[in-house]
């Protein structure tokens, strides 16, 4: 019973950063990207990188098979995946909460049709991503699925929804919603760059390389078929 408890309060946490996230693209009081202040632009700069560091470090080392096959002596197999959650939504809600605002404006749209339609692109990024967790698993995605079932293992090398469209469409959807707003400040563009560098480096020199270890032949014919972030004319077809 513990173990699920731990798994719905893990899930929680991460569909909490989830939400803030989004709150923080979209500029609300409080939690907004560019909301608050009170330190000097040169310090601003240094927490906000110091911030996305100490998120995309244990983001991405903990996503490691390796890493796993360590961590799995000290934390049951049913609960690795929770506890990443868990650690994702914590370290991403710490991320906006404690984000200080650059702000000097990049563009600003002021057309309320242009507005319309950056925030209908922005929409449809965020639609992208989900759509691609739930093709997934969404259970299994947030660590659910395997607190509450005997069955822990990773789901089988399959190509649905947007995955035949691009190979990473998580990573598509979000570097689509960091950038679609009509008021981009030096702040916002400093976290939307440095994530967008970020899910690029980590998708295609980390993630790729294991799932072309852990999966061989049969991902290496979807890699030669199907664009990695951008989409492209083809699509894949079983």
């Amino acid at each position: 019973m513990m173990k699920q408890l731990f798994a719905l309060f893990a899930a929680l946490v991460g569909l909490v950063g989830q939400a803030v996230l989004v709150l923080f693209l979209l500029d609300v009081p409080v939690v907004g990207v560019n909301q608050g202040g009170v330190v000097s632009a040169p310090m601003a700069a240094a927490i906000n990188l110091g911030l996305l560091f100490l998120f995309a470090l244990p983001h991405s080392v903990m996503a490691r098979p390796a890493f796993k096959r360590r961590w799995r002596a000290l934390v049951p197999d049913a609960l690795e995946r929770a506890v990443y959650i868990l650690m994702s939504g914590a370290l991403l809600t710490a991320v906006c909460v404690y984000w200080q605002p650059l702000p000097g404006v990049i563009w600003s749209v002021e057309s309320g049709v242009l507005q319309a339609v950056i925030y209908a692109l922005f929409a449809s990024g965020l639609g992208f991503l989900f759509w691609a967790i739930l093709s997934i698993d969404f259970l299994h995605f947030h660590g659910l699925r395997q607190a509450f079932s005997a069955q822990s293992s990773e789901p089988p090398f399959a190509v649905h929804g947007p995955y035949r469209i691009v190979r990473h469409p998580i990573q598509t959807g979000l570097i689509v919603a960091l950038w679609a707003t009509p008021h981009l400040t030096v702040g916002q563009a400093l976290f939307a760059a440095v994530l967008t560098g970020y899910s690029v480096l980590a998708t295609l020199k980390l993630e790729e390389r294991d799932l072309r270890a852990g999966i061989g032949d049969a991902y290496d014919r979807y890699r030669s078929k199907v664009p990695a972030l951008i989409p492209g004319p083809r699509i894949w077809r079983d």
